[in-house]
């Protein structure tokens, strides 16, 4: 190879580098920051993240911060989606990945912000939700940043839920905004709980919903042995149970959720204790780099994500 030719190879993999690259993205990914996050989103200072206590609007107003300081741009005014629940005005804080084109197609990434608040009476009566759902939008924040440094060929949508704890009604809410103003939605990814790393290993979730797409199959090519199957998930009807749900009801294209709470491995569901001492961040940053790599994956290679009918 001409000399100079190997010397502008190499100054422009040093300058750009390879956003296909797992190294590059756990180089830019940080623990560090992924702990940071996760610590804001759930410290006492937020009330539990409950609207009625107006903790809810405090993580919000973090999430629209960080938004803007990482160059991701809101979809509607402020980053708001606004909708009444139980007649107290409310919204989902919505982002975009570059300028949004509505000739493009969709992704959207998403995770529920919302917890249960307080417990007034108890010794410690905070509902801090670390695991249930701080892990989650810790990873579509540091997904999010991490993609809002390069140009892509589809619009990236970056949702975080209100009153997903009160029947999913902040994602419903965006599903049908979304229907009505036709954007072409190709497929939804939502994270929920995944904190604390499965009993059957590391670096390892579970798909809601995982026989009903090739979503599992496609990221398994990516992140061999990332995503596997889980029967409770089934039998507990997990698909119908988290944000995924109005995005398949309204749109009916593939939406579901990675998870990595097991029912086994963490006591905490719903309880005070669910608190970031409880978590394993190295296993949670490890889910966050992996999801990063097979998202970009897919929109580098337009990995087509399908329905499974029978």
């Amino acid at each position: 190879m001409n000399i100079y030719l190997l010397i502008l190879t190499l100054l422009f993999s040093s300058c750009f580098g390879d956003k296909n690259s797992l190294s590059e993205i756990k180089s830019r990914i940080k623990i560090s920051d992924t702990k940071d996050i996760i610590s804001i989103l759930s410290s006492d200072s937020l009330k539990g993240r409950d609207n009625k206590n107006k903790g809810y609007f405090k993580a919000a107003d973090y999430v629209i911060s960080y938004f803007k300081k990482n160059n991701i741009n809101p979809l509607y005014y402020g980053f708001k989606d606004v909708f009444y629940s139980d007649s107290i005005e409310t919204y989902n804080i919505v982002g975009t990945v570059g300028e949004f084109l509505n000739k493009r197609k969709t992704i959207l990434i998403g995770a529920h912000l919302d917890h249960i608040g307080i417990n007034e009476g108890t010794v410690d009566s905070i509902y801090n939700g670390a695991n249930d759902n701080a892990s989650g939008c810790v990873s579509v924040l540091q997904i999010g940043s991490f993609l809002s440094q390069y140009k892509w060929d589809y619009n990236i949508v970056l949702a975080l839920f209100a009153e997903e704890e009160k029947g999913l009604r902040g994602s419903y809410n965006l599903a049908k905004r979304m229907k009505q103003e036709r954007i072409d939605l190709e497929y939804v990814i939502n994270f929920e709980m995944i904190g604390k790393e499965m009993q059957i290993g590391e670096n390892k979730v579970y798909l809601t919903g995982y026989e009903m797409s090739n979503l599992a199959q496609e990221i398994n090519k990516v992140v061999p042995g990332f995503v596997t199957f889980f029967s409770k998930s089934k039998e507990f009807n997990l698909f119908q149970r988290s944000d995924n749900y109005p995005f398949y009801k309204v749109f009916n294209i593939p939406s579901q959720t990675l998870s990595s709470f097991d029912f086994g491995n963490y006591n905490y569901y719903h309880h005070v204790d669910d608190e970031v001492d409880y978590l394993n961040i190295k296993n949670l940053n490890d889910i966050i780099t992996s999801s990063a790599f097979f998202i970009s994956n897919f929109l580098n290679k337009k990995t087509k994500i399908n329905l499974i009918t029978n």
